[in-house]
């Protein structure tokens, strides 16, 4: 993940998903391997090397070089802002003529 700052981070799993749920590298893997044909991604390492081979940012790094801490890979200024989606504003608007919940006494 790039955070907000431009900062690549790894994330960590904090419990395993229930019943067969795949991790999400792996499903990024039979995603890839649906589109080309290719069948040669059998870690998430592999996954990150094709990803580093793609991704100019990325380029020359590998998940033991971003480490605990992470890697600048991007100026902040570099990093796009959040789309803004007409019906998101819409909903904003709304939300502003809302009146106060009420309290229970």
């Amino acid at each position: 993940m790039i955070n907000g700052k431009g900062r690549l981070q790894r994330l960590n799993r904090a419990i395993r998903g229930p019943g067969n749920a795949r991790d999400d590298w792996e499903i990024l893997r039979d995603l890839l391997q649906a589109l080309s044909g290719s069948n040669g991604l059998y870690s998430i390492e592999d996954v990150f090397r094709q990803m580093s081979q793609s991704v100019p940012q990325l380029a020359g790094l590998s998940l033991s070089k971003i480490g605990d801490v992470g890697v600048q890979v991007m100026n902040i200024d570099q990093s796009p802002a959040p789309p803004a989606a007409d019906k998101a504003k819409d909903i904003e608007k709304a939300e502003e003529k809302r009146p106060p919940q009420r309290t229970h006494a």
